[in-house]
């Protein structure tokens, strides 16, 4: 429901970030699936922005005449700033307790920069716009999943995440289906320019609707559990910090102060043993995802590859098996961890054992098979199998960080995460497979190989840290 704030409403300690005690009355958007719709639609813009450089790659690298370490240092670019600004803008979500207001911001200055991408005229204009790209998005993921929890109970957690991930995917297919398209229509030259552009426009459309948005429902969902919930994990995290957080930032703070502020909380988090797990989790299915999407577009269209496929047709090829198994991985994997996480001790922890597992066969009968038919069929079966952890590793630091640490939790799981993870990869397998002679399927082989079975092991370890923290906490 949309409701109105007049001058006389009291505004409510869970609403800080909605209704203000101004004189102008104000529209707000409180309705849980409305909220998660326009998250959903922020998400796949999201994911359709980020891997329209992948979609566009090989044409990128023949126009610009780049390498492919070159190509992977693009997403490397991206995901360090990316990276680097997350913490910060999740910090500052949590403590404004604005978190609509922060998504709104970052969407507008990412699709900003995203259309400047269109006019770059070489490599450094490519690198500094993509690099930049990474500001914006990087303030939406912390700040999205907390106030998503805001408006879903616990039980459901899970599942909510994993249908709001499976706008990654369609962002994904629609990058891929938009560069196709684009690429039959016009000459390559000019493609990929009208690409970014068609990415940037909707971006400030959202941006204006996400301003709207109270910070949480006029209703909470789960205020028992909600709150018994977080009193186990606020306690433990106070005793070994020695001291609460304030109930609101402090006005007028120097920037030591924030810094300071921004350190304390990252500690409250980093406190919490199954955050590193997580840590650890994301940052192994990170070595494996984001080479293989930087590179997999290139390994179908190159002529010393078994496929040799057209910019258009590699396109489509690839959209069909993202769609495919990406889309169902997502919602599956939410739905299988939550309904571990009911029956079972740390079965929220064991369905990221499941798709560990199941992607290890998939993940190597892809990048060996010549056969055009069972490359599709295996790139969905791994698409599929690689997105069935993404719910349950998004929820659990939702699960063990106290609400008011949520958005920083995110944060510091992906900062670690990223810089363990694919902010070298990409890079790294671009490096080998130049020095293979342009292997690329061998480079990806040799460095998601031992990730994927590194990850499987970590995970068995990570359920049973995560039953012993049920266990604490019931």
């Amino acid at each position: 429901m949309v409701q109105t704030s007049s001058r006389d409403a009291a505004p409510s300690p869970r609403n800080k970030g909605g209704v203000q005690g101004s004189g102008q009355q104000r529209w707000l958007i409180q309705r849980s699936l409305w909220v998660f719709w326009l998250l959903f639609a922020i998400n796949t813009l999201n994911y359709l922005d980020r891997l329209i450089t992948v979609a566009v790659g090989p044409t990128l690298k023949t126009e610009f005449h780049l390498s492919d370490d070159a190509i992977g240092m693009l997403g490397s670019a991206f995901l360090l700033v990316y990276t680097l600004t997350a913490l910060p803008a999740g910090a500052l979500a949590d403590r404004l307790g604005a978190r609509a207001k922060v998504i709104s911001l970052g969407v507008g200055v990412w699709s900003v920069f995203s259309g400047l991408t269109a006019l770059a005229r070489g490599y450094a204009g490519l690198f500094v716009t993509r690099a930049l790209v990474g500001v914006g998005e990087a303030s939406y993921s912390p700040a999205a999943v907390a106030l998503l929890v805001n408006y879903y109970p616990r039980e459901r957690r899970a599942s909510i995440i994993g249908r709001w991930q499976a706008g990654q995917v369609l962002g994904a297919l629609l990058a891929f289906l938009v560069a196709g398209a684009l690429f039959a229509w016009l000459p390559a030259s000019s493609a990929w320019r009208v690409a970014f552009l068609v990415t940037a426009l909707p971006g400030l459309a959202l941006a204006a609707l996400m301003w709207r948005v109270a910070d949480h429902p006029a209703t909470p969902p789960d205020a028992v559990s909600e709150h018994a919930e977080a009193d186990m994990v606020e306690v433990a995290s106070e005793m070994a910090e020695g001291s609460a957080p304030p109930a609101q930032p402090a006005p007028r703070r120097t920037f030591a102060a924030e810094v300071r502020a921004l350190t304390q909380q990252a500690r409250l988090v980093l406190n919490i043993p199954m955050i590193w797990v997580v840590v650890a989790l994301q940052a192994l299915s990170f070595i494996v995802i984001t080479p293989a999407i930087t590179f997999l577009p290139l390994y179908v269209r190159a002529e010393q590859g078994p496929f040799r496929l057209s910019a258009a047709h590699a396109s489509f090829a690839l959209g069909l098996t993202l769609v495919l198994g990406g889309f169902l991985g997502a919602i599956l994997g939410g739905a299988l961890s939550d309904w571990l996480n009911r029956w079972v001790p740390g079965g929220r922890v064991l369905a990221i054992t499941v798709g560990f597992a199941l992607a290890i066969p998939c993940y190597i009968l892809m990048l060996l098979t010549a056969s055009l038919p069972i490359f599709l069929l295996a790139s969905a079966l791994t698409t599929l199998t690689l997105n069935l952890p993404s719910a349950a590793l998004t929820a659990t630091p939702q699960d063990v960080a106290p609400p008011h640490l949520r958005a920083t939790a995110i944060a510091v799981t992906m900062l670690l995460a990223h810089l363990l993870g694919d902010i070298w990869a990409s890079w790294a397998v671009g490096k080998l497979a130049t020095a293979l002679h342009e292997q690329l399927a061998l480079a990806l082989l040799l460095i998601g190989g031992p990730a994927l079975a590194l990850g499987l092991i970590v995970s068995l370890f990570g359920a049973r840290v995560y039953a012993q923290r049920q266990h604490a906490m019931r």
